[in-house]
């Protein structure tokens, strides 16, 4: 399961910035629409390989929990990922003023920690998903992403607000 997670990190950066090349060194924006559109799909593969595979009787590991975790941050956090890398690209060959480029919107950690609660009721979903193909007998690693996942949003509030003041402090001083 791991090679298919690691082929389709590299499948969404390969669409990413193929698309984005395509779109502002060629000027093809359909093409590049269309590259950029399939980054979902990438996910889609991703998890529905997890489910074929649990679904033929592999036993849970490590790699199904973390495709689910994956899934779920690429679909909540993925367009905002987008957006910065159509911001970056746009700036750096178009030669647009600040006010033209592709807005990427300014989040405060608190928005952020929002995003990371969606992101972690996803991947909860996902792993409940699992769990009900290959029964709850053998999920031990799919319970034990659940418990990453809750940690994950549990850290996520506690270090942004954290990293927040800091920065606060030395903007300050």
């Amino acid at each position: 399961m791991l090679p298919y997670i690691i082929a389709g990190e590299v499948a969404f950066w390969a669409l990413l910035l193929g698309g984005f090349s395509i779109r502002y060194l060629l000027r093809w924006r359909s093409i590049s629409t269309v590259l950029l559109t399939l980054t979902p799909v990438v996910d889609l593969a991703i998890i529905t390989l997890t489910y074929i595979d649990l679904g033929r009787g592999a036993p849970s590991d490590f790699s199904h929990g973390l495709a689910a975790f994956y899934v779920g941050f690429s679909v909540t956090f993925g367009p905002e990922i987008i957006r910065h890398f159509d911001r970056r690209f746009a700036k750096k060959y178009t030669g647009l003023p600040e006010d033209q480029l592709p807005v990427v919107p300014e989040r405060s950690s608190m928005q952020y920690w929002l995003r990371c609660l969606v992101a972690v009721s996803i991947t909860i979903g996902l792993l409940g998903i699992g769990i009900a193909v290959v029964g709850f007998a053998d999920s031990f690693w799919l319970l034990y992403w659940i418990i990453s996942a809750a940690f994950t949003a549990l850290m996520w509030g506690v270090i942004g607000p954290l990293r927040d003041h800091l920065r606060t402090q030395r903007a300050g001083k």
